[in-house]
C-alpha cells in the first residue's frame, strides 16, 4: 500500500498547477495534503479559482480509495489526476448551489 506521502508526491506531480475546463475556468493547485489513505483516500487540496484562495476537502472511498492500495503505476495516477481534476471543477461550479459542495470547500482569503 502506497503511504500518504507518495500519494501526495505523486498527486502533486500530476495536479500541480494551472488547470483548465472548456472555455473560461480555469484553476490552479497549490497544495496537495493527504491526510488518511486507507479506508479512505482523504484529500486536501489548495487551489486558486478567479482570484480566491481556497481548500477543498476530497473524500475517496471504496473503489476510488483502492487506487492507490497497491504500486502507484503512471496509468492509474493519471486516472487519479483525471478524476480529482474533475471533482475540483464540478466542485467550483456546484459550490453556490449545492449543499454538499459548500460544505467540501473552505475559502482561506
Amino acid at each position: 500500500m502506497a503511504t500518504a506521502e507518495q500519494v501526495r508526491e505523486a498527486l502533486k506531480r500530476k495536479l500541480s498547477g494551472r488547470q483548465s475546463q472548456g472555455s473560461a475556468t480555469s484553476l490552479e493547485v497549490l497544495e496537495v495534503k493527504v491526510p488518511s489513505v486507507f479506508p479512505e483516500l482523504l484529500l486536501k487540496i489548495q487551489v486558486r479559482v478567479s482570484g480566491q484562495l481556497w481548500e477543498v476537502s476530497l473524500d475517496y472511498q471504496r473503489d476510488e480509495a483502492s487506487l492507490v492500495s497497491g504500486d502507484l503505476a503512471e496509468d492509474t495516477l493519471d486516472y487519479l489526476g483525471f478524476l480529482v481534476r474533475t471533482h475540483l471543477f464540478e466542485w467550483w461550479h456546484t459550490k453556490d448551489t449545492e449543499r454538499f459542495s459548500a460544505r467540501m470547500g473552505k475559502r482561506l482569503d
